[in-house]
């Protein structure tokens, strides 16, 4: 019985060498190797992530590129500038001087909205509406305004003689336009123009390029 209970013993005692030898290597060796080697996993997972941002990047400056080149070819080499944001005094400014003469002239501005191709370009919605004593100095009001270096993009014109009927016209914000009240209108031409102003906006916050998707690991998937 004594060398059997020895026996035992010897064996419990190798086995417990054995678990401290594992246990050993276990916090030892393979939990910082393994902690090491995770921290290396997600720091390529970072940089495979910040590669495919700069890549993005660098495609889209390849394409801004392509379009800065196409613009100057189309002007010969010198393209017509987009005004600073904010344009609006000297918009106005500009107005005035071409349409002070005129009747009843008013001026609007709608609320200014980026371009959903460039958050650096702003869009000024404008409705102008005057009248002149004659069709051709309304007709080259129009061509003055159309041919200002701001670059206006005239979407819509309409003139009406008052001498036939009353414009009955409202802008795009509501307002009534040229409503004929007197005699004293007669044989005007009245006119509205809708039309849109380009603003170049440098301080515009650029959006966040999407990040990539980051795959789960081993660990996270067990858990």
């Amino acid at each position: 019985m004594i060398l059997k209970k020895q026996i035992l013993s010897l064996k419990e005692l190798i086995l417990l060498g054995i678990l401290i030898i594992l246990a050993t290597y276990y916090f030892v060796v393979h939990g910082p190797i393994k902690k090491q080697t995770d921290e290396y996993e997600n720091r390529l997972v970072e940089i495979d992530s910040e590669l495919q941002i700069s890549q993005i990047k660098a495609a889209e400056m390849v394409n801004m590129q392509k379009s800065i080149d196409a613009i100057f070819d189309k002007y010969d080499g010198n393209p017509p500038m987009t005004p600073e944001y904010n344009n609006t005094n000297f918009i106005i400014g500009e107005l005035n001087g071409i349409l002070g003469d005129t009747y009843n002239y008013n001026l609007s501005f709608g609320a200014e909205v980026v371009d959903e191709n460039n958050v650096n370009i702003i869009r000024r919605p404008i409705d102008i509406s005057f009248s002149t004593s004659n069709y051709d100095d309304a007709v080259a009001k129009i061509k003055t305004i159309n041919e200002s270096e701001n670059k206006y993009l005239i979407q819509n014109v309409s003139i009406y003689d008052s001498g036939v009927t009353s414009s009955g016209l409202t802008d795009r914000f509501g307002n009534p336009v040229n409503t004929v009240n007197s005699t004293q209108d007669i044989g005007r031409y009245n006119v509205v123009i809708t039309m849109t102003s380009f603003e170049y906006n440098a301080d515009a916050p650029q959006p966040e390029p999407e990040p990539a998707s980051v795959p789960a690991s081993d660990e996270d998937i067990s858990q």
